[in-house]
């Protein structure tokens, strides 16, 4: 089963297309990455995907399905940074938002609901933390809270904006950690990153963005030279050549 299908997918704002005419079909049990520049699109194309922003053409397809028909199955995960965390509410709270996702606003959550969210809240680590009000978190806890809201919807296919901005070295290689997990129990990942030095390591698949579509497929195949500065720009021949060099000569990589 496929798990994205996109077909002539465009939006424009104000007159400007943020993406044009994006046609890919991702497989599933996959971790994806969605790359390019600042303004190529990225965070639009997971919009568009949940129906957040209306395409101005295209259609979208999840597990072959329209997404009403499998809303409850695919879990978004916005970016931190545009999430008003002086909202009055718990750990707890944010992470049963995520049960609420699967069974509907209005039913009551059951034992199993419970049991569910304190055991999204375990594997992110933040037991202890559950009765805190979201806005005394530090940043790299509060997106361990988005996780575990998404976690808890117990989805098939996960799309995640930046997930790593804004945390520290130990968060970022935790997250990524239970990603594949999530990844080797069968789930799908969309993440939009924009870091070239981790693409190799922590993405097994590729969609390359620049408002149209430039390049998608295994990372093997498509994350070179030639292709990522059809990607960026120019600009990028020095970044993809120092992304080889890290890569090759197995230094650290994540980006300080």
């Amino acid at each position: 089963m496929n798990s994205v299908e996109t077909h002539n997918l465009t939006v424009i704002y104000d007159k400007k297309p943020a993406i044009w005419n994006i046609d890919f079909t991702l497989p599933a049990g996959k971790i994806i990455g969605i790359m390019g520049p600042n303004g190529s699109g990225k965070s639009t194309l997971l919009k568009a995907i949940m129906d957040i922003v209306e395409p101005n053409m295209g259609y979208v397809k999840l597990m072959d399905k329209p997404l009403d028909d499998v809303r409850d199955k695919v879990s978004y995960v916005p970016q931190r940074l545009s999430v008003d965390w002086d909202f009055p509410a718990s750990v707890y709270d944010v992470v049963a938002m995520g049960r609420y996702a699967k069974r509907g606003m209005f039913k009551k959550l059951s034992s199993d609901d419970k049991k569910r969210i304190d055991e999204s809240l375990e594997m992110v680590n933040m037991s202890a933390f559950q009765n805190r009000q979201i806005s005394q978190l530090s940043g790299g806890q509060q997106q361990r809270v988005f996780l575990a809201r998404a976690l808890a919807q117990d989805a098939d296919i996960y799309l995640m904006d930046e997930p790593f901005v804004g945390v520290d070295a130990a968060t970022e290689q935790a997250i990524i950690t239970l990603l594949k997990n999530m990844r080797d129990q069968g789930k799908t990942l969309l993440v939009v990153h924009h870091d070239l030095h981790t693409a190799q390591d922590y993405f097994e698949h590729m969609v390359l963005l620049n408002t149209r579509l430039v390049a998608e497929g295994p990372t093997e195949e498509i994350f070179n030279e030639k292709i990522l500065t059809e990607t960026y720009g120019g600009t990028l021949t020095t970044l993809s050549k120092v992304a080889n060099v890290l890569k090759e000569k197995d230094f650290p990589m994540r980006h300080k």
